[in-house]
C-alpha cells in the first residue's frame, strides 16, 4: 500500500469514526465513506476490521489483559483466528492494528486455509508464548468446516504434550459457542467474540512483539484514528 493510499485511508478512517460515534449504521457508513474516497475492497476491509466507535473500542480494550495474566489462568483460543493472523504476519501480508486494541488480518483465506510450513512456524511461536506465560489449562478450538481442522487439532494436541502444557484441541462446527461468556481468558480478534467475553487477550500481538522483523501493518491505534 502506497503512502498516498495510507494517507487517504487515514482521512477515510476519521470520517468513518465520526459517523460511528454518532450512531450511524456501520454498513451504511462504510459504504458512504468508501464511495466518497473511492476506496477499493482492500481499503474498505481495513476500515471495517480496524475502526470501531470509540465507546465500543474503549470497552473492549478495558477487557484485554497482559500476557502475564495468563499464568495460572484458563486460556481458550480461537484457533484458526489466532493462527491465520500470526501466519499473515510471517508471510508479510497486511495486518491491522485496530482501535479496539487487537491485531486483525485482512487476508480472507479461512475458506482456503491449508496447513503449511508457516503453520508450523506460527504454532511454534504461539507455544513459545505459552511456555513463557503458562496457563493452568489451554483449550484450542478450531472450525471443523475448514479443511484439515481435524489434522490441525491433532497437531496442536501433540504440541501441548511436547511443551508440557495441560489442555486440548478440538475441531467444532461452531467453536464460538465455547468462547461466548467463557470463564477464563479468551484469545480471539473476532469482534462478536470479544463483545461477549469477560477477559480477552491478543496473542498474535504478543507473538509480533517477539519477532525481529516489523509486520506489514496499518495502525489505527497510535495514529489517533
Amino acid at each position: 500500500m502506497s503512502e498516498l493510499s495510507r494517507e487517504t485511508l487515514k482521512l477515510a478512517a476519521t470520517d468513518f469514526l465520526y459517523l460511528l460515534d454518532r450512531g450511524y449504521p456501520r454498513a451504511a457508513s462504510l459504504q458512504l465513506v468508501g464511495n466518497r474516497y473511492n476506496l477499493d475492497r482492500l481499503h474498505r476491509d481495513c476500515l471495517h476490521r480496524g475502526v470501531f466507535a470509540q465507546r465500543e473500542a474503549e470497552e473492549r480494550r478495558t477487557r484485554l489483559v497482559r500476557p502475564e495474566q495468563l499464568v495460572h489462568s484458563s486460556l481458550l483460543v480461537d484457533g484458526h483466528n489466532v493462527l491465520i493472523t500470526i501466519e499473515s504476519c510471517l508471510a508479510g501480508r497486511l495486518v491491522i492494528a485496530a482501535n479496539d486494541g487487537v491485531i486483525r488480518d485482512v487476508a480472507g483465506i479461512s475458506h482456503r486455509y491449508r496447513i503449511s510450513t508457516l503453520t508450523h512456524e506460527a504454532i511454534d511461536l504461539l507455544f513459545q508464548v505459552l511456555r513463557n506465560y503458562p496457563p493452568n489449562e489451554t483449550l484450542l478450538f478450531l472450525d471443523s468446516p475448514i479443511r484439515q481442522s481435524g489434522e490441525l487439532a491433532a497437531l496442536l494436541r501433540t504440541e501441548l504434550n511436547k511443551w508440557n502444557l495441560s489442555g486440548d484441541a478440538l475441531a467444532l462446527k461452531v467453536p464460538e459457542v465455547r468462547l461466548f461468556g467463557a470463564e477464563g481468558i479468551v484469545a480471539s480478534s473476532d469482534s462478536a467474540v470479544l463483545a461477549r467475553v469477560k477477559k480477552g487477550i491478543d496473542l498474535p500481538a504478543v507473538v509480533i512483539d517477539s519477532l525481529p522483523q516489523r509486520p506489514y501493518l496499518i495502525d489505527f491505534i497510535s495514529s489517533g484514528d
